[in-house]
């Protein structure tokens, strides 16, 4: 940020606030949907807090599954390594888990969705017959057009209830056996969030700063959800770094570690989307003052990675050192997969492609094309990765190839006007 002063005296004014509002209130009850990686966290981590909680997990057996293992395990467990010097596990259990929304939604103050965005229409409407009015859903993470699922899916029902996405996915966490254990690398140190109806964005932060205990922004639109840092920014960058150069059929010898060897390419890619995306928020709020935000409201990518992973990273003063140095992200590797040969390929099936470009870069370039800001760096990943992922997402500069429309771009949803997003 520009002013990373006022910005720190404001988290602490937020951290203040969310102690008062948590002294004073009973804990909500909490409904998490899925049972994937997420919600192998958040069962345990808000049990062992304090609060009750319930699952809603209707996908085929999960349900079953899920009860089994915890019955089993006496539990779910967490295994926290998020300081390295300090590990430690413990173990919580939900109140009930049932595929049936009737079951374990109604009395829920919060429901946590930590899902794909594939699935989200799909639960909101499972969820919708059986909501509190009050309730608050959170959606994690609020990228790739969740937004405007939710106003088809809830429609009238926005107000009685609160839809509010959230940026960064707040977990970096793999599940270690299945309905029994799961492995936490990192809890983010702070959020940003928008909701709808907008009006009640701060009502939605406070819930969520009280839940995760760190502190959360309202931001006025979901435009700044949408333009907002995240993996969109951080790997399809590093792959084009890394194989830009890459032709049909060639392999590799090895998978090395994804962030750990972080270098100069890949902070350069990195940087360019970075200043592309942020050149499309501050113009899109230039264009409509006070309706979508306020230039330089959004950080770069560097300010971004240091202010989620604060106490996390050694040398947060550069990109590389915000990636290469941050001890949540140790030991991840490329997204490859290893032939009969023994010879390493990349995997284009993998979720750094196939949802990191179709649901952020690409929701990157439709905001950008509304706004008419060209992104020659966004462009440049779009099109060397495209037909290797059997797309065709960018044709002569402009997201209108046969698979535009299957993005998360906000002409995906007929958004053709900045207009047509006006509150």
């Amino acid at each position: 940020y520009d002013n990373e002063w006022g910005y720190s005296n404001r988290l602490v004014e937020l951290a203040v606030h969310m102690s008062k509002v948590d002294a004073a209130a009973p804990k909500p009850q909490v409904c998490v949907c899925g049972a994937g990686n997420a919600a192998h966290v958040f069962i345990p981590l808000l049990s062992s807090m304090g609060y009750k909680v319930t699952v809603f997990a209707d996908y085929g057996d999960e349900a079953e599954r899920l009860i089994k293992g915890i019955e089993e395990n006496d539990g779910l467990r967490i295994d926290d390594r998020q300081d390295p010097e300090n590990r430690k596990s413990y173990k919580g259990k939900p109140l009930k888990v049932s595929k049936n929304a009737a079951e374990v939604v109604p009395n829920a103050d919060v429901i946590i969705a930590a899902l794909p965005s594939f699935a989200i229409k799909h639960v909101l409407t499972g969820l919708k017959p059986h909501l509190k009015e009050g309730a608050v859903i959170i959606c994690m993470p609020g990228q790739g057009g969740c937004e405007f699922v939710a106003k088809e899916v809830l429609g009238d029902d926005l107000g009685k209830v609160t839809f509010a996405g959230i940026i960064p996915m707040p977990l970096n966490c793999r599940i270690s056996e299945w309905g029994k254990s799961v492995e936490l690398a990192a809890l983010k140190a702070s959020y940003d969030l928008a909701a709808l109806p907008a009006e009640n964005s701060q009502k939605a932060a406070d819930v969520l700063s009280r839940l995760l205990n760190k502190p959360v922004r309202a931001l006025q639109s979901f435009i700044g959800i949408a333009l907002n840092g995240g993996n969109a920014n951080n790997h399809p960058p590093r792959l084009m770094a890394t194989w830009g150069n890459h032709t049909e059929g060639q392999t590799y010898p090895e998978n090395p570690l994804f962030y750990e060897t972080w270098d100069d390419e890949a902070q350069k890619w990195c940087g360019m989307i970075s200043d592309e995306r942020l050149k499309v928020f501050d113009t899109i709020c230039e264009k409509y003052p006070g309706k979508f935000g306020t230039p330089g409201q959004i950080p770069d990518v560097r300010a971004y990675m240091a202010r989620i992973n604060n106490g996390q990273i050694s040398d947060d003063s550069t990109i590389k050192g915000v990636f290469a140095t941050n001890n949540g992200l140790k030991g991840f590797h490329y997204p490859m997969k290893k032939n009969d040969a023994g010879q390493w390929e990349i995997d284009f099936a993998n979720r750094y492609f196939m949802e990191d470009i179709p649901e952020g870069l690409c929701v990157y370039k439709g905001y950008a094309e509304l706004a008419g800001v060209p992104t020659p760096g966004i462009d440049a990943i779009l099109t060397k990765f495209q037909g290797y992922m059997g797309k065709e997402y960018l044709v002569d500069g402009t997201l209108s190839g046969k698979d535009a429309m299957a993005t998360k771009a906000p002409q995906a949803y007929g958004i053709t006007s900045l207009e047509a997003l006006l509150p």
